[in-house]
């Protein structure tokens, strides 16, 4: 008996000791997940076409899909089928629910092989395909696509709207191995528009693109905050025009980023040409500017390209024209490898909101041979239904922001000229 009392007092002086510690010393509690405050994709540019891409890893099994960044475009897409997309994980928008505009009734019959792109009761929606500018059926769905963001700079797996194309002609023009477009405009489809309700972050989507082909990557951010400190911090260079909304572009299935300009100056003046052109007309639906990053170079009016050129050109030695150009000039003529001097016209934007936007050498002129500068930009001809539509060239190695919240769009001009780059940010 008196040895089962020792053990006893044992057992309770133990169990006390215990307590204490563990009440002196809690179990750690787990850290709380900090809210992305913006989210990065790494972009890319192709050698052949000059078209600007990413990848995403989307569904389980994980599949790396290949798109083409466009900011005009109104979800992610790619050709589900022809790519062997057969996620476990993914769940079809169903006809009458949330986000879907067809109700059950009004459904799409497939008559093609089930799977994600064929299901009588998935959501369709018809998507303009900004290469073709066809309007494509595509099935919605939603499937896991792993992200990175920026506080911390990890990774996590959002739920996200895509988008399931049949039609082979959707990849007509894109670059060769991408399968789709990341779409970053501002649709019930969006891509970005999924995160911004998801994630509650601004709904901000900023571009650097990249100017050397290849692995030199620049970076697409979506949502707000100070940009990864990968590089020097760029946004107090960043000069700010508002945004132009035109109903009748999105009430027509276009999903387009306006901007005003007011005119357009060459070393600091004014070209002429009708003034008319840069104001949209909301009966014709023609005039005014926009971005489309997804055509290589700028498009113009034939009256403004030829007032550009008259101003640019000056006494510029002339070469051959090279396709997709028009003129073309002697290397020389424009004073260096940098194309950063003063031999170099500055071509100017100048927006709404008094702002201007510098377009410097590097993004004016194009090298297509060892002594052979092009002025890149593009000839329209007569009458485009937009005179001004601004290409990727233009925007390479420049910061630019598009703010729906705050209806802006922001540009820094060229980063060369800080001694930085898309590809150092």
């Amino acid at each position: 008996m008196a040895r089962l009392f020792i053990c006893l007092n044992i057992f309770f002086i133990l169990l006390a000791t215990t307590t204490s510690l563990t009440e002196h010393n809690p179990k750690p509690k787990p850290r709380p997940k900090q809210k992305p405050h913006a989210f990065i994709l790494p972009v890319f540019k192709d050698t052949k076409t000059g078209i600007y891409y990413t990848n995403v890893t989307v569904g389980k099994p994980s599949l790396v899909v290949n798109l083409a960044v466009d900011v005009r475009g109104s979800a992610l897409w790619f050709q589900c089928e022809e790519i062997g997309y057969n996620s476990t994980t993914y769940t079809p928008i169903l006809c009458g629910s949330k986000g879907c505009e067809q109700t059950k009734d009004q459904c799409s019959t497939c008559m093609g092989t089930y799977g994600p792109s064929c299901r009588n009761d998935t959501c369709h929606a018809y998507l303009q395909t900004q290469m073709t500018y066809n309007r494509v059926q595509a099935s919605l769905v939603k499937d896991d696509v792993v992200l990175s963001y920026t506080s911390p700079s990890t990774k996590l797996t959002a739920r996200l709207p895509l988008a399931c194309m049949l039609a082979s002609e959707v990849v007509a023009g894109l670059p060769y191995g991408t399968q789709g477009i990341l779409g970053l405009g501002n649709s019930s489809t969006s891509f970005v528009t999924a995160l911004v309700s998801s994630y509650k972050i601004p709904f901000k989507v900023a571009l650097c693109l990249p100017s050397n082909p290849g692995n030199d990557s620049g970076t697409v951010y979506i949502g707000g905050g100070r940009l990864p400190p990968r590089g020097k911090d760029v946004r107090g260079l960043l000069v700010s025009t508002p945004l132009v909304s035109i109903p009748e572009t999105r009430e027509h299935g276009e999903d387009n980023y306006y901007i005003d300009v007011k005119s357009i100056e060459v070393n600091g003046k004014k070209l002429s040409f009708n003034q008319d052109l840069l104001t949209f007309n909301k009966t014709s639906h023609y005039g005014g500017t926009k971005i489309s990053n997804i055509i290589p170079y700028t498009l113009l009016d034939s009256s403004i390209y030829k007032a550009l050129v008259e101003a640019f050109a000056g006494k510029a030695k002339k070469r051959k024209a090279m396709y997709p150009f028009s003129d073309c000039f002697s290397y020389k003529s424009f004073g260096g490898k940098s194309l950063l001097g003063e031999e170099t016209p500055v071509i100017s934007l100048v927006l709404g909101g008094a702002a201007k936007w510098d377009i410097y050498g590097p993004n004016s002129l194009v090298k297509v041979r060892k002594t052979v500068l092009c002025l890149a930009f593009v000839d329209a001809g007569e009458s485009p239904r937009i005179p001004i539509e601004i290409g990727g060239y233009q925007m390479e190695d420049n910061l630019v922001e598009f703010d729906l919240d705050g209806s802006k769009f922001s540009f820094t001009s060229s980063l060369l000229r800080h001694n930085t780059s898309c590809s150092q940010l």
